[in-house]
């Protein structure tokens, strides 16, 4: 999994390096990498009603609300072991209330605590790297959702 998540999230990295238009460092290159994917999951939150929170393209996958959910809690695992903390996965968010004013301002608090991460110089750049690939991975599946409730997502 980590050499596939690895693989799927320096390759581009890479690609991006001394490009005129890319940074060309490879961490600033992952902070932008976070930031856009970042945002783009902030926007899609945003985008989505309220009541439909709770809907699931298939009955076997998550609501939207959980997937916001599952992200909170992902950025806080990653984001805490690059900074350098001994932590476990624990997904408190995706067991809590996952309505969209539950979630709104913790997922905007899990952003802002990995964004410090990413400006870290000395943040560990594994973490970083894998909360970047699984970050796209599941924004790939909000767009899904999105498209199917009707709505444009917002990397389009």
């Amino acid at each position: 999994m980590r050499t596939t998540l690895f693989a799927a999230v320096l390759a581009p990295l890479l690609a991006t390096v001394g490009t005129a238009q890319q940074p060309t460092d490879a961490r600033a290159a992952l902070k932008k990498g976070f930031t856009d994917v970042s945002g783009w999951v902030m926007k899609a939150a945003d985008l989505v009603p309220a009541d439909k929170y709770v809907y699931r393209p298939a009955p076997t996958v998550r609501t939207f609300g959980q997937l916001v959910a599952h992200l909170v809690d992902s950025y806080a695992y990653y984001c805490a072991q690059a900074s350098g903390k001994d932590v476990q996965w624990a997904d408190p968010a995706e067991k809590g209330a996952v309505t969209k004013d539950a979630l709104s301002a913790r997922l905007e608090q899990a952003t802002d605590a990995c964004q410090a991460a990413y400006a870290s110089s000395t943040a560990a750049f594994g973490p970083l790297m894998e909360n970047v690939g699984h970050t796209n991975l599941h924004y790939g599946n909000m767009i899904t959702y999105l498209r199917m409730l009707g709505l444009t997502p917002p990397s389009s």
